[in-house]
């Protein structure tokens, strides 16, 4: 495996005005969570380099692995009502779902506990890897899944910064850095650069440009066990259907179903370009654009997992055909932002660039160096460095574990 894909879905990730505050009480908020809450499913989806730059060819595997709690634990109806309107299957999951047991500072009845835990095994399996590890919006996914297959959570964000750099030696590449950073969409959550790379993939093979190539396992020995699922699942609106501008920005809005207005990611992509091209072109009246279709989602782990690589490898090309974007260099987004409006958070991954100079990565990911070891932090300009303190030393209990997976992949 060149790079590993991850995403969780749980029982909630509690209150989101607790993510506001300083970074240390926004960790404090996540880690109360990840204890309390339960993961339901983790997606995992392996992306393995069959031929590299300039057009590299990819063999993906993607799995979607139900979960079952040996634990109690704390649902948020809001989170539970999205995954069924979703299509989560909550009686096949308790029917199915792998247990597991959560990580507990009770060692005794913790290692009694995980020794038949084949999610564990899994997790190991990935680390002992040492590939890159990429997310999407991924602190929460790290600390939800250090929580529920690793170790309990340290105490403080440096303890627990300094054990991701020694678990994940190959980086963490979260593509919502990727896309605010680097190459600056006017909308980052994951549906929306989905589509948006898929439009540019499109474009790529219109004019027969560089573009990823991927093939997939039949996966004939466990064929009753492989969906085929659609990343594209949409129904039809009322033409002229007006744009729900919360949806459009933030792939979210309160009033979800009930909404009147469209919730299409495709229109939203639309509405960005052509506001776009009105600043570029001052003036000018441009045409109306209808969408024909607003998105039902599918938002399995695997599913996630999946457009999340996806992502990864089409920006890595695009990067490389910008590479003025990819050093930095490059003032203006494409969302038409002005000269100087990113000014700190360029300082910031420049500084990242130097850092992560040693971080052994594909070629096919090289362009997207600058980002490694970023994590977003909603409502902050700039994102969280995985990089160890010289003043902080890792947990001991992540230590412990190091120490049983060296010696299990010796």
């Amino acid at each position: 495996v060149r790079e590993a894909v991850v995403s969780t879905q749980s029982t909630g990730s509690g209150s989101h005005k607790n993510y506001l505050r300083q970074v240390d009480d926004r960790y404090t908020a996540i880690v109360d969570a990840a204890r309390t809450r339960s993961v339901l499913a983790l997606g995992v989806s392996c992306w393995r380099v069959t031929k590299d730059v300039p057009d590299p060819c990819y063999y993906v595997q993607t799995y979607n692995v139900l979960l079952l709690s040996r634990e109690n634990y704390t649902v948020e109806p809001d989170a539970l009502q999205f995954l069924v309107e979703h299509g989560f299957d909550f009686n096949r999951q308790y029917k199915d779902g792998v247990p597991y047991t959560p990580s507990t500072e009770d060692m005794i009845v913790f290692k009694e506990r995980k020794q038949s835990e084949h999610i564990r095994e899994l997790f190991g399996a990935i680390l002992r890897a040492q590939c890159p590890l990429v997310t999407h919006n991924g602190l929460i996914d790290l600390a939800f899944m250090y929580q529920a297959f690793y170790a309990p959570l340290p105490s403080t964000m440096s303890i627990f910064v300094a054990d991701l750099q020694d678990m994940l030696k190959s980086g963490v590449l979260d593509t919502k850095c990727l896309a605010e950073y680097l190459v600056r969409e006017p909308a980052t959550y994951l549906e929306y650069l989905f589509r948006k790379c898929c439009k540019r993939y499109d474009e790529a093979v219109e004019k027969d440009k560089s573009r990823i190539q991927m093939s997939f396992s039949e996966h004939k020995a466990i064929k009753q066990w492989v969906n085929r699922v659609s990343c594209f699942a949409t129904r039809r609106s009322a033409e002229g259907q007006e744009l729900c501008e919360v949806f459009a920005n933030h792939g979210h809005c309160k009033a979800g179903a009930s909404c009147p207005k469209s919730h299409s990611v495709d229109d939203a992509i639309r509405s960005h370009e052509h506001k776009n091209k009105k600043r570029k072109t001052e003036g000018k009246k441009a045409e109306k654009e209808v969408s024909g279709s607003t998105d039902t989602g599918c938002h399995r782990a695997g599913v996630d997992a999946f457009m999340t690589g996806f992502i990864a490898a089409n920006y890595a090309v695009y990067l490389s055909e910008h590479p003025g974007k990819a050093k930095g260099e490059d003032d203006k987004g494409s969302s038409g932002g002005k000269k100087g409006h990113y000014k700190s958070r360029d300082n910031h991954m420049s500084v990242t660039l130097e850092e992560n100079k040693e971080i052994p990565l594909p070629a096919a990911l090289d362009p997207c160096r600058r980002a490694v070891n970023c994590l977003t932090l909603s409502g902050k300009n700039i994102p969280l460095k995985i990089i160890k303190s010289t003043f902080v030393k890792p947990s001991a209990a992540h230590m412990r574990q190091q120490n049983d997976l060296m010696k299990k992949g010796s």
